[in-house]
């Protein structure tokens, strides 16, 4: 990693990850809500064999195409997030956090479907007398969605919220977790104008790719593109093979495909056998890759928001992405952290 480092010229990239502060980036997809419900264990209940925690705090955090905003917002960039939301009181805590992380919510209410909320039951240990260490042990995950497809109507209010925002952007970012909210007409419409007006489409979804013919990247993982290629990638021919392939069945620019501790491999359809290949930048000190996917998309998005070359844009979300994994749930990093981690390396 430091040979490619060293081709690619530190001092050069570190300026790059400085303009990310100037980045405008539109994300609309999937939003999700992490609730996190924290309580100590008091005794087992006569009511039934569990046990009974006394609540101690509740917590929010930003999930899916909005953690994905956040990631773009926590470099000091520009970030728009339209997206739908039911008609509860979730849907004011998404717009809370938002506006605590100076991202722009434009949301859309649906009354007849709810917010999408992820809530976690955590136990917090006891305080040990001679530690000041306590663990928190998930007991259960209870989710609150609907995969059903948007009305006609929320469609509609959805895209209009697109065309609001669109010209303040100077990139966009497609994040679907199959919650019904990219349609094809939406996807089409989003991509069709993006173009018209010269800014980049990049798409974090999981299948069915073909839906993003025209978007200039798309950022699959391995398990993702392995799935959809139909075979298995152990050798690096396997790898040329997948990236090919998925260019075509996309139809897309430029394929990402993230590797975990194998790195990554970004596709140019100019000339998909000399795909450029990253290592991982870190690949010992892992402890909690939820999100990582939402941070390689929306650093992506957000360097070439700012006219930062594809290369260089790939390198820096494989910093982020490299960061935000030693760090626990879906956190974000900075351009301050990662210029220090780029001294590091």
């Amino acid at each position: 990693m430091q040979k490619l480092l060293d081709k690619t010229n530190t001092k050069n990239l570190a300026e790059q990850i400085t303009k990310l502060s100037s980045g405008k980036v539109l994300v609309i997809g999937d939003i999700i809500l992490d609730e996190f419900l924290i309580g100590s264990p008091e005794r087992i209940s006569r009511e039934a064999p569990v046990i009974i925690l006394e609540h101690i705090s509740s917590q929010f955090a930003l999930g899916g195409a909005s953690n994905a905003a956040h990631n773009i917002s926590s470099y000091g960039a520009k970030s728009f997030l339209v997206g739908v939301v039911g008609d509860d009181m979730y849907s004011e805590a998404i717009e809370n956090e938002c506006l605590k992380r100076e991202i722009v919510p434009a949301l859309v209410v649906d009354k007849e479907r709810p917010t999408t909320v992820k809530t976690r039951i955590l136990s917090m240990s006891h305080k040990h007398p001679t530690s000041s260490i306590q663990f928190k042990q998930q007991l259960l995950r209870l989710d609150r969605l609907s995969r059903d497809k948007l009305s006609s109507k929320i469609e509609k209010e959805t895209i209009n919220k697109f065309d609001t925002f669109i010209n303040q952007a100077n990139a966009v970012l497609i994040s679907d977790y199959e919650l019904g909210l990219c349609s094809k007409d939406l996807i089409d419409h989003v991509i069709n104008n993006s173009n018209k007006l010269n800014k980049p489409v990049i798409v974090d979804a999981p299948y069915n790719f073909q839906r993003f013919k025209g978007s200039y990247m798309i950022t699959p993982n391995q398990p993702d593109t392995e799935h959809t290629v139909g075979f298995s990638i152990k050798t690096d021919d396997d790898l040329i093979k997948a990236g090919q392939k998925l260019l075509d069945i996309s139809g897309t620019e430029n394929i990402l495909i993230t590797r975990g501790s194998e790195g990554m491999a970004l596709f140019d359809g100019s000339n998909p056998e000399k795909p450029f290949i990253l290592p991982a930048f870190n690949v010992s000190e892992v402890f909690d890759v939820t999100g990582a996917g939402d941070t390689v998309a929306g650093t992506i998005a957000c360097a070439l928001s700012v006219k930062c070359p594809k290369e260089s844009a790939c390198i820096i979300s494989n910093l982020a992405a490299s960061k935000v994994v030693k760090k626990y749930g879906t956190s974000v990093t900075t351009t301050h952290e990662l210029i220090e981690y780029l001294k590091e390396l």
